[in-house]
């Protein structure tokens, strides 16, 4: 099994074999996987906020997001995970559109598995892969790709992405499969290891010092938290783009 990472998305050509699992560690990653743990019926994802606009009007469903951090003003929910937490999204469904992981998703358009991973749930999301490449999907190599910063690489990805790449030799290493990283996942990992504490990374990053700046520190701690959930949203393609739970995951370990 191949293990390598882009760390900026340009750097992943949606041709190449592979599955994939796309990080916006702060904040759509994490808030695509918010959404469906709040028992979300649908969750439509938008490459940006005039589509955003055409499927809220077409399905009736919530616009969520922001456009360079920021919640327009006509949309009924902002991109923070930590305030999904506290609204009852039973039955109803939403679109979201953000200026980077959305929009990176869009336009990955691609016949094979695209899974979207955070450190919330990331030893979830490296089991799923697992699972796929094994089964022979991708010609068995995984690509994890970091949506970045309007394609500029950035820091919380990239620690969400060494600790993902982490999670997925571990299980090589369980199942006897193996593993073998790029230089790229190999630096990932490093960097991760660099940081003992992810809330640290978070916040030393300048997705961290957004939040500061727009006043979301929350979704700082929240983003932070390491294997919450075993939810892993897979993207499908089928007319509308949408994220839906990967029925196969492992679950989690106590």
């Amino acid at each position: 099994m191949l293990v390598d990472v882009a760390l900026q998305p340009q750097l992943v050509d949606p041709a190449d074999p592979g599955v994939l699992i796309v990080i916006d560690q702060i904040r759509a990653s994490t808030t695509i996987t918010t959404l469906i743990d709040a028992g979300c019926e649908n969750v439509f994802l938008a490459g940006d906020p005039d589509t955003a606009r055409v499927v809220a009007s077409e399905t009736g469903c919530l616009l969520a997001g922001e456009v360079r951090a920021v919640k327009p003003p006509d949309f009924d929910l902002d991109n923070s995970p930590a305030e999904l937490v506290g609204v009852d999204l039973r039955g109803r469904s939403v679109v979201l559109s953000t200026t980077n992981g959305t929009a990176v998703i869009s336009g990955l358009r691609r016949v094979g598995p695209v899974l979207v991973g955070c450190i919330r749930n990331a030893t979830a999301v490296a089991a799923a892969a697992h699972a796929l490449a094994t089964a022979g999907e991708g010609n068995g190599t995984i690509r994890i790709v970091c949506a970045g910063r309007e394609g500029s690489f950035v820091l919380d990805d990239a620690v969400a992405a060494g600790l993902i790449a982490g999670r997925l030799s571990e299980a090589a290493a369980r199942t006897g499969t193996g593993a073998v990283l790029t230089d790229a996942a190999k630096a990932a990992v490093l960097l991760r290891q660099s940081w003992p504490s992810l809330r640290d990374a978070m916040e030393a990053s300048d997705g961290g010092a957004t939040l500061h700046r727009i006043g979301a520190p929350r979704d700082i701690a929240f983003c932070a938290e390491e294997d919450r959930t075993s939810t892993v949203p897979v993207v499908r393609y089928d007319g509308r783009m949408r994220a839906v739970a990967f029925a196969s995951a492992e679950p989690r370990e106590p």
